[in-house]
């Protein structure tokens, strides 16, 4: 458990968590020595990462000093590296003597620089035993200015191929430069590839050394010596005024304001060709098409990046606290327990802010012994297990603790335990548990085992909270209800690192974790967008990457409008598949576009690039499109076939062994990334928009207007055929970051997840993961641990993942009509009969403002108000099949918990609804308050959910019951109060009634709806029914199906109109544009104010040319494809051949690429293909139909199968028109 638990300590780690203060130079150029004669070695963060220069070992990440149980690993390799690895040892001499004696006695001399601080090397080092090996950037030193140092620059200048050897000091060297202050540089290159770099520091005694790789892993030197080529890496050459600035070591960590910054570089700028034009932060999103992405320069991310920073990890940033007591304050995102491996330990995630440094770095907190707390009730009486009579014996709750220390802790384990009386209240759906009561509270060490969910005992009935997790007990005790700032008291510096953050610390116990009452604001994120290309191992069929591009933005704020651009800084980076070579001139073409683009001659270069990035970039939000379905699964899987070492850096804490990847329920990719928050745009935007799809393209078209190109999976290998198509397909990867951050802050993702987070008090990055029930579980177990009721335990559902997903999705089909895979658990809403038909006088629309949640609210519905019935009559009730409906709460009892919450969002939205009607309120604020209303609505209005939906922790079918029974009551009610008025109902639906004026004076129908209005809210204290809306005309179908023109006043008595359709096939996404804009055309002169003869002729008009059009081959191709999704994976489906989509969706998939998923949606045409299978075994994706020549659309399919049966359905009311004339029309 130790060892899992990562807390092997080896002496060597002990010595290297010091090295900067404890271990003096000569004794540590000789312990390096000693370790290793011809390794080259890299100490990542003083943690004693060490890559030992043989075969790479990634198993693990505490064992990583010195790896000494595997020197002999993989010696193979080992020759190659003596050729090509650049050997080095650490250390930091003070002298030339001493750097003479540190390579003495070798062979061939080592360079010697201070790798300390920056892994990016090793892991760009680690693949320099490729055969490519020019390709991988050459590690040069460099040295801190102020700010860690580095301007945009151009990695590909090639200006000279020979290596040229240089002495230690440059030529122009100020005279008051120590000769101690030189960093040892000899060095005799052996392999022609790699020069001799040298590195300077003026004058400050106690400038650490230490060295930045700049986007580019190009690096950047703060010397006036002359550029030194490298394999075609341009050095930056820098005047040498700024060679005379002495180094502040202590500055060496500030991210300067973009605007300091921008100055900044604009000194050096001056000074280097490379910024002949200082392009400001022109706005990408504006750029024209055929402006390059490349084009905007941006200050280069050593001057924004926290990554230089240098804590020492025994000095923790802490700051006064409430009680003037020495505290760490952050602000904490994430949260990630592993129960199994380490129970009663979390890991809080978050930020915490540097003084000396002027800047927020990331921060882990470990809180520790979080106890396992567990209610036990006593019995009545004592009742024998064996024979399950009761005894005489009353219980006290002596007797208990009795029984658990006698009999039940020594059988599970649990040598120690502290144990109280506590009163504590019940309201669940467990029959037969009293609603207020005395249990024994138990709190054990997490260490020991958890008890079964069903333990019962002579003297107690039943165990509650064996399964609560740590992550719970520590949100709900502490009272922390999502991202805020915390307060942690007497932390302890880590005695050995668990993450990858700059600043950790440990709790010893939850009790000294506090919520801040201050609520400043949140601070500033580091997001960064991910976009990558994969292409398909046609041997393995494994999915290899082989571009990735990323946006970096080092301040997005939480509480405002996102930044423009949404971007600071960009890194790109490019490898190839195996069997494709770089085209010849592709370094020159980079260089001409002014791009900054790595080359990795080797996917694993690639991926040791990325994670090197983002452990260095540190990113606190990872957005991505598709991340979870995608992403993260290949990304891992190629880490660990490419054996890269720290896949763990993908998220923020140090794991050695990774995950099983692929589960049900992608499990290991969720958590895999722990720490960063991952914002899938895929996830968000099905939450918050309707598109038909929620393709990366449909997205942009929707939400960017704007098109995407779309570069398919199989065209990538043919991009590396010349170097202008490899550029196109770097950009195209570049844009796509770029769409996917567009997409995020249209949509003001982070902003919502944060509100709605803060609303429930769950854990941010899972609110973003989609899945409401565990939002409504979180706020609902907020509010009852505040009251003292013990809350239902998790259940564990043993039905496979994929049900989870339709369960959610029958709740609402079935509960409103009663055909479907399975009955429904309860009824739902009412709908009333349609009287079906036109209608052309003004129709009245009135519905319920939030209908549930106000029900709920009115009647005082909640766990604690409503009587169950007891365990008997619950089975007489199953057997008789009846629904017993409860009955509704004496009006007398104070207001439940459930009704409560609901109103504290209803009010606290109001009142946000009030604030945004200030006059001359700022638009930030403005989207401030419209986020968090946003937020609030949706809380209050799926709060009713989750006592309907049966895997909700909270399901109590009986409230769900009684609160749709009331809704239909109520609907009942309504259509009869109006009916009574004289109005004709024409149509009603859960919330809502239609109400035929006969009128055609708007003035007077809005008369007629308020005093409806006010009729109905009179029986009601705050249920309240509201015109909803007015329609000038409507062809009311059939239940669900209308379309109307609605009816919207500009004042003085005119109005405008505006068609709107429900439910109608021309809104579903399974038919195809084609049927739907002929749908849309004839509903559009249906409606209209034309006369009926008129209105058929145009009908009969376009029908004929749509079927000439449709048999002449006239009609573009994308109007024919037919959107579906997936409610499962396709091979989940029992009869794959008879639907297209899945059809479809298994052929895509057995051809490797992108796999398609439950929730994805699939295209497709029907093709004739020469075979006489039917036309839902003859679907074909729209790229099959381009590239196979045997392929034809099936034209007589969509005018018979789609357009017909639209515009038949649509006409059925309209007398003139029917469907054998409409076939005869179409042909």
């Amino acid at each position: 458990k130790k060892a899992k638990a990562g807390e092997k300590l080896k002496y060597e780690v002990e010595e290297f968590t010091g090295v900067y203060d404890e271990v003096d130079e000569d004794e540590y150029s000789k312990m390096v020595r000693e370790r290793q004669d011809d390794d080259w070695i890299v100490d990542d963060d003083g943690i004693g990462y060490v890559e030992d220069g043989r075969e790479i070992f990634d198993e693990d990440l505490d064992d990583d000093a010195l790896g000494s149980s595997r020197k002999g690993k993989g010696g193979k390799t080992s020759t190659v590296d003596k050729k090509n690895v650049k050997k080095s040892v650490v250390s930091k001499p003070n002298t030339i003597k001493s750097m003479f004696i540190a390579s003495a006695g070798k062979k061939n001399t080592d360079k010697t620089v201070d790798l300390s601080k920056d892994d990016l090397l090793g892991d760009i080092l680690q693949d320099l035993n490729a055969e490519t090996v020019q390709l991988s950037p050459p590690p040069i030193v460099m040295l801190k200015r102020k700010r860690p140092a580095g301007v945009p620059l151009n990695p590909f200048s090639v200006q000279s191929q020979t290596p040229k050897v240089i002495t230690p000091v440059s030529k122009k060297a100020p005279a008051r430069l120590r000769k101690d202050n030189l960093p040892p540089a000899s060095f005799h290159p052996k392999h022609p590839n790699y020069t001799a770099k040298s590195a300077i520091v003026s004058e400050n005694e106690d400038t650490k050394y230490e060295q930045t790789t700049t986007e580019n892993g190009g690096i950047v030197k703060t010397t006036g010596e002359k550029d030194i080529e490298d394999d075609g890496q341009g050095m930056m050459d820098f005047g040498e005024e700024d060679f005379d600035e002495p180094m502040e070591a202590e500055h060496v960590e500030t991210i300067p304001e973009t605007a300091e910054s921008l100055k900044r570089d604009n000194e050096i700028g001056k000074k280097t060709e490379q910024l002949e034009s200082e392009k400001k932060e022109t706005s990408v999103l504006s750029s024209l098409p055929d402006i390059s992405c490349w084009d905007r320069v941006d200050e280069d991310e050593a001057d924004l990046v926290a990554a230089e920073i240098q804590l020492d990890p025994n000095l923790l940033p802490l700051v006064n606290g409430e009680n003037d007591d020495q505290v760490l304050r952050f602000y904490w995102l994430d949260a990630y327990e592993d129960q199994y491996s380490q129970p009663g330990v979390v890991f809080l995630f978050g930020k915490v802010w540097i003084e000396s440094a002027n800047t927020y770095v990331s921060c882990c907190v470990t809180v520790k012994n979080i106890e396992r707390t567990v209610y036990l009730l006593p019995r009545e009486t004592e009742m024998d297990l064996s024979t399950g009579k009761e005894m005489e014996t009353p219980v006290t709750i002596m007797s208990v603790f009795k029984e658990f220390n006698d009999c039940i802790s020594p059988k599970y384990k649990i040598m120690k335990f502290k144990s109280k009386k506590v009163e504590k209240y019940y309201a669940f759906e467990i029959p037969d548990v009293p609603a207020k009561s005395e249990y024994l509270e138990i709190k054990y060490s997490a260490d020991c085992p958890r008890l079964p969910q069903d333990l019962k005992g002579q003297t107690f009935s039943h165990a509650f909270g064996t399964n609560t997790s740590s992550l719970e007990l520590l949100l709900m005790n502490r009272k922390i209800k999502g991202p805020c700032w915390l307060e942690i008291k007497n932390p302890q510096p880590s005695n050995q690192s668990v993450s990858w953050c700059k600043v950790e610390a440990v709790a010893m116990k939850p009790g000294l974790v506090n919520v801040v009452k201050d609520l400043s604001p949140p601070p500033p994120l580091v997001v960064m967008s991910l976009s990558m290309k994969t292409t398909q191992n046609p041997k393995t069929h494994q999915n290899e990457v082989v571009a990735l591009a990323a946006l970096i933005h080092q301040k997005f704020p939480l509480d405002k409008a996102p930044p423009q651009p949404p971007f600071q800084t960009h890194f790109c980076v490019v490898s190839k598949p195996n069997d494709c070579i770089f085209p010849y001139d592709f370094k020159e073409g980079i260089k001409r576009k002014n791009a900054k683009v790595e080359i990795a001659a080797t996917e694993r270069t690639l991926l040791g690039f990325f994670l090197a990035k983002i452990h260095k970039i540190d990113p606190d939000v990872v957005v991505g499109h598709n991340i979870y379905g995608f992403d993260m699964e290949v990304l891992l899987q190629r880490i660990n076939v490419c054996k890269v070492p720290h896949w763990s850096k993908i998220g923020r804490l140090r794991r050695s062994n990774m995950p099983k990847l692929g589960g049900r329920g992608r499990f290991a990719e969720r958590n895999a990334a722990c720490g960063r928050m991952i914002c899938d745009v895929e996830i968000s935007a099905k939450e918050l928009i309707r598109c038909k799809s929620y393709h990366l393209s449909e997205l942009v078209r929707q939400i960017l207007k704007t098109e995407r190109v779309t570069i398919l999976p199989e065209e990538i290998r043919n991009m590396y055929s010349d170097s202008h198509r490899l550029m196109f397909m770097l950009e195209n990867t570049w844009t796509d970051a770029r769409f996917i951050l567009q997409i995020m802050c249209e949509l003001n993702v982070l902003p919502l997840a944060l509100q709605i987070t803060n609303i429930s008090g769950n854990v941010m990055s899972r609110t973003m993961m989609g899945g409401r029930s565990e939002r409504n579980e979180f706020l609902l177990l907020h509010a009852f641990h505040e009251k003292d009721y013990i809350v239902p335990d998790k259940q564990a559902f043993k039905k496979p993942l994929h049900k989870l997903v339709d369960e959610d999705e029958d709740i609402d089909d079935q509960n409103k009509s009663k055909i479907g895979k399975k009955k429904a658990a309860y009824a739902g809403g009412l709908v009333l009969d349609p009287k079906v038909g036109f209608y052309d006088k003004f129709i009245l629309l009135l519905d319920f403002n939030s209908l549930y949640p106000s029900i709920i609210q009115e009647f005082n519905i909640c766990f604690t108000t409503v009587q169950r019935l007891s365990s008997e009559a619950q089975k007489r009730a199953e057997v008789e099949e009846e629904e017993e409906i409860p009955e509704l709460p004496d009006p007398s009892l104070e207001m439940g918990i459930l009704p409560k919450e609901i109103r504290k969002l209803v009010e606290r939205r109001r009142q946000v609804k009030q604030l945004m009607k200030q006059p001359d309120l700022n638009p930030d604020l403005y989207l401030q308050y419209d986020i968090r209303q946003k937020a609030l609505k949706l809380t209050a209005n799926s709060m009713y959910g989750c006592l309907g939906f049966s895997y909700s922790r909270f399901y109590a079918k009986p409230l769900a019951a009684l609160v749709t029974h009331k809704g239909r009551e109520i609907l009942i009610h309504t259509k009869e109060m109006v009916q009574k008025m004289n109005l004709e109902v024409i149509y009603g639906d859960t919330d809502s009634i239609m109400i035929n004026t006969n009128s055609t004076n708007l003035d007077e129908v809005f008369k007629l709806g308020n005093k409806v209005k006010s009729e109905v809210n009179k029986l009601y204290k705050l249920l309240e029914i509201d015109i909803d809306g007015v329609f000038k005309s409507l062809l009311l179908l059939k239940k669900k199906k209308y379309a109307a023109l609605t009816v919207e006043p500009t004042g003085d008595g005119k109005y405008v109109t505006k068609q709107e359709l429900k439910g109608l096939d021309i809104v579903r996404r399974d038919w195809c544009d084609l049927a739907k804009e002929t749908g849309n055309y004839i509903i559009g002169q249906i409606l209209s104010d034309q006369p009926r003869d008129i209105i058929v002729e145009n009908i009969q008009r376009r029908l004929i040319e749509i079927g000439e059009n449709v048999t002449n081959g006239q009609i573009p191709v994308n109007q024919f494809e037919i959107n579906k999704a997936l409610t499962k994976d396709p091979q989940d489906y029992p009869d794959k051949k008879s639907l297209p989509h899945v059809h479809v969706a298994m052929r895509i998939n057995s051809q490797g690429g992108r796999k398609v998923k439950a929730g994805d949606t699939v295209s497709y045409i029907i093709c004739q293909d020469g075979s006489d299978l039917s036309a839902n075994q003859r679907a074909y994706a729209p790229e099959e139909l381009q590239k196979q020549d045997n392929l034809t659309i099936d034209t007589q399919y969509y005018l018979s199968q789609q357009i017909h049966p639209v515009v038949a359905r649509i006409c059925e009311p309209i007398e003139g028109i029917d469907s054998v004339l409409i076939a005869a029309w179409l042909g």
